[in-house]
């Protein structure tokens, strides 16, 4: 009867650190990282705005050179398609929604088994000899109940530590 007792108050306080994780846990899934590339913006966005570049950049693609892309559509223009299967980072699809030439491409993504869709930005601006390159993301509103997991699993600080990485690849590979 102890034990019980004892199992019980343990799960009321771990229901209790996570009721307090959702409380404290983000309202909205959304990250936003900069990087100054020496290269002028047209080189940027045609890194950017080609899904057919992708691989050579994509954190994702490097951590699983088996992922296989079907591209569809021109690049650089609305509608502009990549779909992926991968067994280690999720399948799903990706498509441009919105395009201003050397300044601009904003895509939605849809994961296979997630019912959301987010939207990503790359924001290109000239600055002096270099260009700012900026990569967003809004994945939408959080539910209340999952915004503990979010911290437990630190979602926000991987998707970021991602951009991170893609952004210094996109710096290499167009400075080359």
């Amino acid at each position: 009867m102890k034990l019980v007792r004892v199992l019980l108050i343990g799960l009321i306080a771990l229901g209790g650190i996570y009721l307090v994780l959702c409380f404290t846990g983000p309202k909205k899934f959304e990250t936003s990282k900069s990087i100054s590339i020496n290269a002028d913006a047209a080189s940027v966005y045609a890194m950017v705005s080609d899904f057919n570049q992708w691989p050579q950049w994509s954190p994702w693609s490097k951590r699983d050179p088996k992922m296989t892309n079907t591209i569809a559509g021109s690049a650089g223009t609305v509608g502009h398609k990549m779909d992926w299967v991968s067994e280690s980072e999720g399948s799903g699809s990706m498509t441009i929604d919105e395009v201003a030439v050397n300044q601009k491409v904003t895509t939605s993504l849809k994961m296979v088994d997630w019912d959301a869709i987010s939207h990503a930005s790359f924001i290109i601006e000239p600055a002096g000899d270099s260009t700012k390159l900026t990569w967003t993301m809004d994945g939408g509103d959080i539910a209340f109940g999952f915004r503990g997991l979010m911290v437990v699993m630190g979602a926000v600080g991987q998707i970021e530590k991602d951009y991170t990485d893609g952004l210094a690849s996109i710096k290499s590979a167009v400075e080359k």
